[in-house]
């Protein structure tokens, strides 16, 4: 039992910061809920926490399971699985019965439920069939409201069963930088023939980049709203100009065609992730700061 519990632990590793860019979006939300006089639960936010880092495992699974070596994502290697479906069956089990926990244990809504359906949606079936998002171009939508938006909206929901119109604004950054995650992460390598239908493969190079700048652009909008915010004169809010700077970077790499080098293709993809969390952690410092 130690040795399984060890391996899983292990295994772990690879899609790590994948679980921590889906769970600090949640935190956002939830903190919302503190900063505008409503009830933080610990308790829901850590079943919460787990639904959100279970849901993304299933979507790992799926990967591993319908098409393995999809993207440039690490994968996420259950060798004590038999099948590697196996994995994602349970990760969406204890989601579904974390899911149950919240709405008729801690009563957190009736749209609960729902709100981890859409999680379901798009993270499992990105993969997974009938709907495998990622072979139809898709994924990368998915990937962004999933990482951005929905968890955002999730965590303040799940605290107070109500949503604020600052899920917008934290959300919205969150959803933009995540698309590009998955837009750069599903990029082919040059010169070979994609063996997946991602949107940067069915694209030309110049209109994938032409994507990636359009999302970036509305990245630094959104982080330039949030730093002149008036409820954000804190001094965590000067953590957003590193992030602003990083987003013109990535916009400079792109501009220097990084899609057509393999090297750079790589930087983007460790530079757009480090954005993502950057954003997530500084926003919950900023929310955690005006508790």
């Amino acid at each position: 039992m130690g040795v399984t519990v060890a391996k899983f632990l292990t295994s772990l590793i690879p899609p790590l910061p994948f679980l921590l860019a889906g769970c600090l979006p949640l935190w956002v939300g939830a903190l919302l809920a503190g900063v505008s006089g409503l009830p933080v639960r610990p308790g829901v936010l850590g079943a919460g926490t787990l639904a959100v880092l279970a849901l993304i495992l299933a979507a790992f699974a799926g990967r591993e399971a319908f098409c393995p070596g999809a993207g440039r994502c690490p994968a996420w290697k259950v060798t004590f699985a038999r099948q590697p479906i196996t994995p994602a069956y349970i990760a969406l089990a204890v989601a579904g019965v974390l899911g149950l926990a919240l709405q008729f244990g801690w009563r957190t809504g009736d749209a609960t439920i729902p709100l981890g359906g859409l999680g379901i949606l798009g993270g499992y079936f990105t993969f997974a069939p009938p709907l495998a998002w990622h072979r139809r171009g898709l994924g990368e939508a998915a990937g962004g409201l999933c990482f951005g938006l929905l968890p955002v909206a999730a965590g303040l929901y799940l605290q107070c069963g109500q949503l604020l119109t600052e899920v917008l604004l934290y959300g919205l950054p969150l959803t933009f930088t995540g698309f590009n995650l998955f837009l750069v992460y599903g990029t082919p390598s040059p010169g070979t023939a994609p063996d997946f239908r991602t949107l940067a493969a069915r694209v030309a190079p110049a209109a994938a980049a032409l994507i990636f700048t359009i999302n970036n652009v509305l990245t630094i909008i959104g982080l330039a709203l949030i730093l002149i915010f008036p409820a954000a004169s804190l001094p965590w809010r000067y953590g957003l100009w590193p992030l602003l700077i990083l987003a013109v970077i990535n916009q400079e790499l792109v501009k220097r065609k990084a899609c057509l080098d393999e090297k750079r293709i790589r930087l983007l993809a460790r530079l757009t992730l480090t954005l993502h969390l950057g954003m997530g952690l500084v926003f919950v410092l900023m929310l955690w700061q005006r508790l």
